[in-house]
């Protein structure tokens, strides 16, 4: 299981990697593609704060910091506008979008002493341990209360 701490972590390296390159603290830019991946479904920073284990007030601070470099839009929610609803921008699409393109190239060079079958065979039985144990793909939105006015 050793092994697979250490592609956890030459992952994480990785990542680390492109956003010193970014100008982007891991926080933000993990924000960032986060709010991007869930933006259709509505992300709310309690959300963000509640999937991170991060305080609310860091959350917001991290928000704020965002939206001032002009990389999400915080807007009213149509059925709370207590609730304000966060997107990212065009500006900071562009500004991560090299991320999964810089993964993936980092996982080929990884996996590159495996020949096609054998990287085949082994993201087989990756994906199998990861559906018969039940692990989702990310995590599931927090509950959310529903606070629409009656």
């Amino acid at each position: 299981m050793v092994a697979i701490r250490t592609l956890g972590f030459a992952q994480r390296t990785m990542a680390d990697s492109w956003v010193r390159k970014s100008g982007l603290t891991r926080q933000q830019g993990f924000t960032l593609g986060y709010i991007e991946e869930h933006q259709d479904r509505g992300v709310i920073a309690r959300e963000l704060s509640e999937m991170s284990g991060t305080t609310p007030a860091a959350v917001a601070s991290l928000l704020q910091g965002l939206e001032d470099r002009g990389y999400i839009t915080r807007m009213p929610s149509p059925n709370d506008s207590r609730v304000k609803l966060l997107t990212i921008t065009p500006e900071g699409s562009r500004l991560i979008e090299g991320f999964d393109d810089e993964m993936r190239t980092g996982q080929e060079r990884l996996f590159a002493s495996l020949d096609p079958d054998e990287q085949d065979t082994l993201l087989g039985l990756l994906e199998r341990v990861i559906s018969d144990s039940g692990v989702p793909d990310s995590p599931p939105p927090p509950e959310r209360r529903d606070r629409r006015r009656r």
